[in-house]
């Protein structure tokens, strides 16, 4: 009998967790990436990604292409380019009119002068 009590409350507990993981529905996210010669971030608070090349050992860029995936929406590309250029910030746009919940793909990429190339990063997938 306690055993069946307890491989009930088991099974239970298990099919709760499975069905509040699927009916979640999908929420906006912030993160931060390095990429090597910068940094990708987005602050869902503030609907804004922000690019930033670093300021170091010569010429840097960091660009990015964002891609709506779910709806359509704005699809900006953010470049930022570092202090050898004269820019010693970063370079932020927005999503706030974006849909809530849209989810977006960014496409990334960044050179270094002293490296000679431009490197194509992996994207990173995130929702407004």
């Amino acid at each position: 009998m306690m055993k069946n009590l307890l491989k009930t409350a088991v099974v239970g507990v298990t099919v709760a967790a499975a069905s509040f993981a699927l009916a979640q529905p999908a929420l906006a996210n912030s993160f931060s990436r390095n990429v090597g010669d910068g940094t990708v971030s987005y602050n869902d608070g503030t609907d804004s990604l922000c690019v930033a090349a670093f300021n170091t050992e010569g010429a840097r860029w960091v660009k990015v292409k964002l891609v709506p995936l779910s709806r359509p929406g704005p699809s900006p590309t953010i470049t930022d380019k570092n202090n050898y250029y004269g820019h010693p910030g970063n370079t932020c746009g927005s999503l706030a009119t974006a849909y809530e919940d849209t989810q977006y793909r960014a496409d990334i990429s960044s050179y270094w002068g002293e490296r000679g190339t431009t490197v194509t990063h992996s994207s990173t997938t995130f929702y407004s």
